[in-house]
């Protein structure tokens, strides 16, 4: 048995199998993104900040499995991209969002502060689907079978 485990931790990684692991790891972010969007659109600040806590952790969860799936037969370009989206959700969950959250719970009038957070959090969405994007087309343009 302990040679079967040490001579599969030799195999290659399959780039199709690879690259569906890592986007469907990505792609969660986005039904955090819909439960956030839901709350604030209903002005239930209660209810994004539980929203903030749980993606807070799921983030941080996402992390850890990008983290142990590795790099592909050497190559990390795809991962690391990843894992910059994935942080760049944590940064948005953990700053951006409880400051906007905060200002609207509040009721304060700050349309100056609002609107930055605001800008922050969309140039981040973008920034992070742009890593990701260029990253798995270049992943899948090296590793496509001809």
């Amino acid at each position: 048995m302990m040679v079967c485990t040490l001579l599969s931790c030799d195999e290659k990684k399959d780039a199709v199998a690879y690259n569906n692991e890592l986007m469907t790891i990505i792609n969660s972010e986005e039904a955090h993104i819909n439960e956030m969007n839901s709350a604030m659109q209903a002005k239930n600040y209660n209810e994004a900040e539980k929203v903030v806590l749980k993606w807070d952790d799921a983030v941080k969860e996402d992390l850890k499995k990008v983290e142990k799936i590795g790099d592909f037969n050497g190559d990390s370009q795809l991962q690391q991209a990843i894992l910059n989206g994935l942080k760049g959700y944590g940064k948005i969950v953990s700053e951006d969002y409880p400051k906007l959250i905060d200002i609207r719970k509040r009721g304060t009038q700050d349309p100056v502060a609002e609107q930055t957070l605001l800008d922050n959090i969309n140039k981040a969405f973008e920034a992070m689907a742009e890593g990701v994007n260029v990253a798995s087309d270049k992943f899948e343009k090296d590793y496509a079978k001809k």
